[in-house]
């Protein structure tokens, strides 16, 4: 039996379930995956729309894993780009058109407004009336100061001419009539112009013989002459002439006269144009205003101006340094007050340093009468202490206090003092005369009698004696014992203790001590030294009425009195006090 017949009996054997599952078993697919299978293969639509769902994340995949890089896929854009461009060039300029349109405003606004600026750098430095005038001008308009005077100076000036290549919008070669680091640039200018010719020759112009002429931008023009393969534009401020635009004209013939084959055959090479810069200077022309002949008028206005701020200044200036020096002489001349130093500016603060008594005059009372501001005057002082005679009298009355009917004067350090006054008062000045600075003697010339001066004299010399004892020591030795015996005739030698009077003075008994250690202990101590005191004053006759013990504590160790003495003072009161 043949194979074939053998083949043929095992398949009618075996049912249509059977093979189904044998086939998922061998293949791993049913018999609807292997129906879409078929159909992939046989209908290229379908494969192609499955193919488009995965070839995105294909791609993606390949750029991750460096199998395809963006040098490779950017040759076949950019053949794409182009074909579609040469098919339907309608359609990217629909894409573009939001954006391309304000980038060409910007760029050509700015290439002016940098022209401009140059300018303006140029001539800031020219100085004359009539550019003063100019600029005057320039600011009450708000227009720019180049643009007044270029207005004035000339009918039309060309800037800079430009040779571009009329299909690939390369900039062939230039010619400027500007300074070297204000040149606008010239590749990006170039390719504006051609960006904007293209632009409104697709958007604006229907029939192909009719081309750009020209841009206007504010007051500055660009002019543009068209050839078959190149184009000739010249950046110009004014209005030129019919003459000028037919040099244009020639000028673009002859340049494609004379570069006829480097222009139909360009490939990128610019040095023969570069090389022939001549034939686009001769484009680079201007034309300047007649001057006319006119009276200064105007510079004579601001020249008498001029000399009226400067007369004025000076007489300011002058005024100015006349209050000065008069304000410093009478600063000089003030009792405590020493001037050191002193400055006086135009425009600046008068400034005075130096040193000043605080008795001294107050040295802006004389601003009112220099007729100066306060604001425009500065007084920097130190203090001192003047040994003027008129400020040590000063220093004299605010100590003293004198009554009214008491003279004083100053003169060779000597204080004179005369007058009628109260013997409180007089024991008080010769208390504290020698504290006045710069008083170094006391002459006293009163009205009062001798024997008063005599007690007040005495009642100081009562009150410096002083008793120093030990600890816990109460009497006197042989020492303190004479010193209190001369106390004794001191004290009924000058002091009148007669309750008749109308006043009587009292002896206040003063005992020292201090808080360190037991306080009630010191107390008591220095109350029983201060009572055996007024004891032995009361045994030698003074009335005990007259006699009052004082306990004193003291801390400072710079006391005038220490711890562990006994000393008087002498007060007066009235008897009905006592």
């Amino acid at each position: 039996m043949s194979k074939e017949n053998i083949n043929e009996k095992l398949l009618k054997a075996v049912s249509t379930e059977q093979l189904d599952e044998l086939r998922e078993i061998l293949t791993g697919l049913d018999r609807e995956d292997l129906k879409q299978l078929n159909t992939l293969i046989k209908d290229p639509e379908a494969f192609s729309e499955e193919i488009r769902k995965l070839l995105p994340l294909s791609l993606r995949k390949m750029v991750d894993a460096g199998d395809l890089t963006m040098e490779s896929l950017l040759p076949l854009i950019e053949e794409a780009m182009r074909e579609s461009i040469r098919k339907n060039p309608e359609k990217l300029a629909d894409i573009l058109f939001p954006i391309m349109m304000p980038a060409i405003r910007k760029a050509v606004a700015t290439d002016i407004k940098q022209m401009l600026d140059s300018l303006s750098n140029t001539l800031e430095h020219s100085f004359s009336f009539k550019r003063i005038g100019w600029r005057l001008q320039a600011l009450f308009s708000g227009r720019k100061y180049s643009e007044i005077v270029l207005s004035h100076a000339y009918v039309y000036q060309v800037k800079q001419v430009f040779l571009i290549h009329k299909s690939t919008g390369l900039l062939l070669a230039q010619a400027n009539d500007i300074k070297e680091g204000q040149v606008t640039d010239a590749d990006m200018v170039s390719s504006m112009l051609s960006a904007i010719k293209d632009f409104i020759q697709d958007s604006f112009v229907s029939k192909k013989e009719n081309t750009l002429e020209e841009i206007n931008v504010g007051r500055m023009r660009i002019l543009l002459e068209q050839g078959p393969y190149a184009i000739l534009a010249s950046v110009v401020e004014g209005n030129v002439p019919q003459a000028y635009h037919d040099l244009l004209k020639e000028t673009i013939e002859s340049i494609h006269v004379s570069f006829f084959r480097e222009l139909e055959n360009f490939g990128g090479d610019v040095s023969p144009f570069e090389e022939n810069t001549h034939i686009l200077k001769q484009c680079l022309q201007k034309e300047q205003k007649p001057e006319k002949k006119h009276k200064p008028v105007f510079a004579i206005l601001l020249l008498l101006i001029m000399a009226a701020v400067v007369i004025y200044g000076i007489y300011l200036g002058v005024d100015k340094h006349l209050k000065y020096k008069d304000l410093l002489i009478d600063l000089q001349n003030t009792p405590g007050i020493v001037i050191t130093r002193s400055s006086n500016s135009l425009f600046g603060k008068m400034t005075f340093y130096g040193l000043r008594d605080p008795l001294s005059q107050n040295p802006s009372s004389f601003l009112q009468k220099n007729k100066i501001r306060p604001q425009k005057v500065q007084f920097t002082f130190s203090p001192y202490l003047s040994i003027d005679s008129t400020i040590i009298l000063k220093r004299a009355r605010r100590l003293l206090k004198p009554p009214a009917p008491i003279k004083m004067k100053f003169q060779n350090g000597e204080l004179s003092v005369s007058g009628k006054a109260d013997t409180s008062w007089l024991k008080m000045l010769y208390e504290k005369y020698h504290l006045i600075s710069g008083v170094e003697k006391l002459s006293v010339t009163t009205l009062l009698e001798k024997k008063n001066e005599k007690v007040v004299k005495n009642i100081l010399a009562i009150e410096k004696h002083i008793f120093h004892f030990k600890y816990n020591v109460f009497e006197l030795d042989s020492l303190q014992a004479k010193e209190f015996d001369e106390l004794i005739r001191e004290v009924k030698d000058v002091l009148n203790f007669s309750f008749k009077q109308d006043s009587v003075p009292v002896i206040v008994v003063n005992s020292f001590t201090s808080y360190a250690g037991n306080v009630k202990g010191n107390k008591y101590i220095a109350k029983h030294r201060a009572e055996q005191f007024i004891n032995r004053m009361m045994q030698y006759g003074i009335p005990q009425e007259v006699l009052v013990p004082k306990v004193r504590f003291i801390e400072n160790f710079n006391h005038k009195f220490e711890n562990r003495s006994v000393s008087f003072q002498v007060k007066y009161a009235k008897p009905k006090n006592l």
